[in-house]
């Protein structure tokens, strides 16, 4: 009898079915969420540095540029909607909200003299699309919530007397 059921095939291809289709769906939603990722720190870094460029032709890190800059992240961004901007500030805040962009660098109200740097920075917040990918990276990463944290320096081309 025994020898029977070990011949016996038939089922073997759906246990093995159950075990694989699972890791492959995983790993399938784990590589669109990293192109995700991957898209979003690229428009990041490529609008910084065209502000901080666009920031060291004014010599001033002005209020105008941040909220361009704000709505461009805002625009080309994946996982923009809802997010609040806060692009006023010098540095960022000691409690960062889980829902808010934060634009800081440079001093909005100081000029800054020719060969001088103009700074500009974002902190961006990052939510996975999946909830099991978001699940699993919050038990590897042990971190409440991940930023992606982008920072431009230029010359500023500006003399100032």
């Amino acid at each position: 009898m025994f020898k029977r059921l070990h011949k016996d095939r038939r089922g073997q291809v759906f246990i093995e079915a159950l075990i694989v289709i699972p890791l492959l769906f995983m790993i399938f939603c784990f590589v669109i969420e990293m192109g995700y990722l991957m898209y979003n720190w690229s428009v990041i870094n490529y609008y910084v540095c065209n502000t901080a460029e666009a920031a060291a032709t004014r010599g001033q890190f002005t209020s105008e540029v941040r909220a361009q800059l704000a709505a461009k992240v805002s625009d080309w961004t994946v996982n923009s909607q809802g997010y609040n901007y806060d692009a006023g500030s010098d540095s960022p805040p000691g409690a960062l909200d889980n829902d808010t962009v934060y634009i800081y660098g440079t001093d909005m109200d100081t000029p800054v003299q020719r060969g001088s740097y103009i700074n500009v920075n974002i902190s961006y917040p990052w939510r996975f699309k999946f909830f099991l990918i978001d699940s699993l990276m919050s038990y590897v990463v042990s971190e409440e919530s991940l930023r992606l944290k982008v920072n431009a320096a230029a010359q500023s081309e500006v003399f100032i007397e």
